[in-house]
């Protein structure tokens, strides 16, 4: 006798979720043979790379994640401590190749580490004890593949090639050409702690309503020293470039950062130009500021934030036998920004006058600047302590542009007694023809000025 096949409604519908249920995890599965675990061991290879370190290739038997000149690698400053990462350039060049991309660098993993794809698409990193350090969070979210892009960017694909995961949503330190910032996911670039450490640094370019601007983090407090404030520019900035047909027909390229880019928003107003900090470059406009021109192809492109709180760009031309990664944008310049608002530039503590570190205040006067100049050392803050202060005319803070001079109008007086009373200011400011007073928690550079703002640095008695 036949088997009644049910006709209800109900059972339709449960035998069609079972099928869906059933079906896309396999429909969306990377391949087995594009599956990989490769492990962190063997030799390392040739090439003069950033911060003196070692590093290893990654390539499997099907993948060699190499996009010219980009490619993904390990790389260890410090012995048994390794960072997956992307670097840019070729180990041909005598120029310097450059790590752009840093996937673990507060967590570093050792010797025998494992970088796994399986067929959920997760892409993970691991200590040879299976430890997870770092993941995409993919799994089970429709993943079929990977791919190193010309671009530099890393990226975990669906089976209609749309992106999954990419690298370039998780910058670091560095921008590469195309690569954005946003408010509503990775806002800031962070630099590192040194040459030797790659953990997270001091020193950010954040991006808010407030604009897009560079901040030294001082125990959790961050203090402005450079970038566009001022204006809203919106939620995404981009690292990018411009090319301009110029005279007899001569390509120009120009690196920009393009803002405002979102849909319908209105124009933010022009960015301000703080007390002639600025020199006679064009800062751009509503939708765009202007970074450099070249005369060269500007493809290769990376903008950084370094650990000395610089931000340069860099582009790579290898039609050269050396320097392939040339300087082609620098924030605190001669044609930018003056060098002397670098709060780095001096050290901890200098006098610094048209880009050099020209003096090292003393309670006695000017001494000559070094290495070893340093802010006077207080002692215990608490009630009743005595403190006074040394003068030094025509200097301002490095905070000073950019908070229009500080808070006033206000009596010199009242100002130092701010000071007296703040356990964490090191000195205060003062604009004597605007009686504007700012307070530093940071010295630093100290930036010679011909205007008649006066520093009063702070010591104890």
């Amino acid at each position: 006798m036949a088997a009644i096949i049910p006709h209800s409604p109900f059972l339709l519908l449960l035998f069609s979720l079972l099928a869906i249920f059933f079906v896309i995890p396999i429909q969306s599965q990377v391949p087995a043979n594009q599956t990989f675990k490769f492990i962190n061991q063997g030799e390392f290879e040739d090439g003069n790379v950033e911060y003196h370190s070692t590093y290893r290739v990654i390539q499997t038997n099907a993948y060699t994640f190499y996009r010219y000149p980009f490619r993904l690698c390990f790389y260890n400053t410090t012995p048994d401590s390794y960072v997956f990462a992307i670097r840019a350039g070729v180990p041909r060049d005598l120029g310097l190749m450059r790590w752009v991309w840093d996937a673990n660098r507060n967590h570093p993993v050792h010797e025998k580490a494992t970088l796994s794809f399986g067929r959920d698409g997760n892409l993970v990193l691991g200590e040879a004890d299976g430890t997870v350090v770092w993941q995409t969070n993919t799994a089970n979210k429709g993943v079929t593949g990977i791919k190193l892009l010309g671009n530099g960017n890393l990226v975990l694909h669906d089976k209609n090639g749309q992106f999954i995961w990419q690298s370039f949503d998780y910058p670091t330190d560095t921008l590469l050409l195309g690569q954005s910032v946003k408010t509503n996911g990775r806002n800031k670039l962070v630099s590192r702690k040194s040459d030797a450490d790659g953990s997270d640094g001091p020193y950010s370019l954040l991006l808010d309503h407030k604009g897009f601007a560079m901040y030294l983090n001082n125990s959790g407090k961050l203090l402005v020293y450079g970038g566009w404030r001022g204006s809203d520019y919106g939620s995404i900035v981009t690292f990018d470039v411009e090319t301009e047909i110029g005279f007899d027909d001569v390509i120009y390229y120009e690196l920009v950062l393009t803002v405002n880019q979102d849909v319908n928003a209105p124009p933010p107003p022009p960015p301000q130009s703080h007390r002639h900090l600025l020199q006679v470059r064009p800062i751009g406009n509503a939708h765009q500021i202007n970074l450099n021109k070249l005369n060269y192809n500007a493809t290769y492109s990376l903008l950084r934030l370094g650990s000395d709180g610089s931000l340069k760009a860099y582009t790579y031309y290898d039609k050269v036998s050396s320097n392939t990664w040339e300087e082609s944008f620098s924030f605190f310049s001669s044609y930018f920004v003056r060098e002397c608002g670098l709060p780095s530039k001096c050290g901890s503590y200098g006098y610094c006058s048209r880009g050099m570190c020209v003096g090292c205040p003393t309670p006695k006067g000017l001494l000559g600047w070094s290495k070893g100049c340093a802010p006077p050392k207080l002692g215990q803050c608490k009630s009743g302590a005595k403190v006074d202060y040394y003068k030094i005319g025509s200097v301002e803070h490095f905070m000073s542009p950019y908070l229009d001079g500080g808070d006033g109008p206000m009596k010199v007086g009242e100002c130092r007694a701010k000071c007296d009373k703040d356990c964490k200011c090191l000195g205060f400011f003062y604009r004597e023809d605007s009686s504007k007073c700012l307070l530093a928690p940071v010295l630093g550079t100290l930036i010679k000025e011909v205007n008649t703002s006066v520093g009063y640095i702070k010591y104890s008695k």
